[in-house]
């Protein structure tokens, strides 16, 4: 399926800037949603770190990075590169989401459904931006939860782990589906792949974007509705340019 979603003429080309959490979320644009979305020559994907780095110099929205900044750098992006065929989106983490983030004080979470609590905070990003071309998604509940689509694809970039590969495996089947895997701080997504496998959290930014591009994104799509339903809006949006 990859490189089948825009199909223009020579001279037209389209541009997606993506505001990312941080490097894994902007490899993984890279490597596995320009060739998706664009055909050679067609389009490119644009990656765009927000929020503050920590001691570690990793991009993240939470801790010190008020949504106000975030605000700002989007809507002054955005003023600078509009264009007809210029579109916005977000790759963030519901996981350590900002708590002045939009929604977040008049929202309830019901933690055996995330799915309306997510959809509601993307609805006020989309708001308060209010832009047509522009479309938020903030992943349930973070970016590794997509590896959990396949924890087979693991082997790909780390040797001997079929034990790790089985424990991944129960973690993904212990819940209704993938996208419900919590963001406790021990327990998100990320927090259990490195308790299994610690050499995960040095090669994140790297073995992320390989892992999920070795998944798929038809496999992706399956097992994160959330997921999908946000790339069939980008799809959609293209392919009418």
């Amino acid at each position: 399926m990859a490189a089948e979603c825009h199909r223009r003429g020579a001279n037209a080309v389209t541009h997606l800037y993506v505001f990312c959490e941080g490097a894994t979320e902007r490899q993984f644009c890279v490597q596995v949603l320009q060739p998706h979305l664009f055909m050679p020559g067609t389009g490119m994907v644009h990656t765009l770190a927000v929020g503050e780095k920590d001691h570690h110099h990793i991009y993240g929205l939470g801790k010190r990075a008020r949504y106000d900044r975030v605000r700002r750098f989007i809507t002054n992006t955005i003023k600078q590169r509009e264009n007809e065929n210029v579109y916005f989106a977000t790759m963030f983490d519901l996981y350590a989401l900002a708590a002045d983030f939009p929604g977040t004080a008049d929202l309830t979470r019901n933690p055996a459904n995330p799915t309306p609590y997510v959809e509601s905070l993307e609805q006020a990003l989309e708001s308060d931006i209010d832009h047509r071309f522009f479309f938020p998604h903030i992943l349930l509940h973070e970016f590794e939860t997509l590896l959990f689509s396949q924890p087979e694809a693991f082997a790909i970039a780390f040797e001997n782990c079929d034990a790790i590969i089985d424990r991944l495996k129960q973690i993904a089947a212990s819940e209704s589906s993938v996208e419900h895997i919590d963001d406790g701080q021990h327990s998100a997504p990320s927090k259990r792949i490195i308790s299994v496998l610690p050499q995960y959290e040095g090669r994140k930014s790297t073995a992320g974007p390989d892992i999920a591009e070795y998944i798929g994104l038809d496999k992706i799509r399956q097992k994160c509705p959330h997921f999908d339903k946000w790339l069939q809006q980008v799809e959609s949006a293209i392919r009418t340019t």
